[in-house]
């Protein structure tokens, strides 16, 4: 049996997977576009479920800092294209 923890991080990867393909596919964004897109979103996600749940402290600032990688990929490939 899976504990429900670790189910519940495989759905968010599922998630964010076809998050992001349907930003790129349906949105024609472009792949940098659509991961700073994703990142932001599950920032703003975590956040308002420790609000809603009542668990751990809601800081603007974490949700910055999981949007982060999402934001420096994007630049990066804009950079390197």
């Amino acid at each position: 049996m899976i504990a429900k923890d670790k189910v519940l991080h495989i759905v968010m990867g599922v998630a964010a997977v076809v998050v992001t393909l349907a930003a790129v596919s349906l949105a024609h964004w472009r792949l940098g576009a659509a991961l700073a897109f994703v990142a932001t979103m599950f920032g703003i996600f975590y956040e308002a479920q420790q609000w809603y749940r009542r668990e751990g402290v809601v800081d603007v600032w974490d949700a910055v800092a999981t949007a982060a990688p999402g934001w420096a990929a994007w630049a990066l490939l804009e950079v390197f294209k």
